[in-house]
């Protein structure tokens, strides 16, 4: 299986790149979301990943936010345990 690799620039400016795991779209407020990892793990063992709202900048290039909704976050949440489940 080939896995997307994109690039993205963290908050302190530096780009690196990582393993897309989803993109998604919530239908509760359309907006869309990237799940993503630098396939590092955490002291147990788990494959740490991050989600961010992406934000088309109509140049060819997207930012990626932060989540400050805690109802969009239950949201992502069961999307995250779905795509858990599958990959199982």
């Amino acid at each position: 299986m080939n896995k997307e690799m994109i690039n993205v620039i963290d908050e302190t400016g530096t780009s690196k790149q990582v393993e897309v795991v989803a993109y998604f779209t919530l239908k509760s407020n359309g907006k869309n979301y990237l799940i993503y990892t630098e396939n590092k793990t955490d002291v147990s063992g788990n494959v740490e990943t991050y989600t961010s709202e992406i934000v088309d900048n109509n140049d060819g290039t997207a930012t990626l936010l932060g989540i400050t909704d805690d109802s969009a976050w239950v949201e992502i949440k069961k999307v995250m345990l779905d795509i858990a489940k599958d990959g199982e």
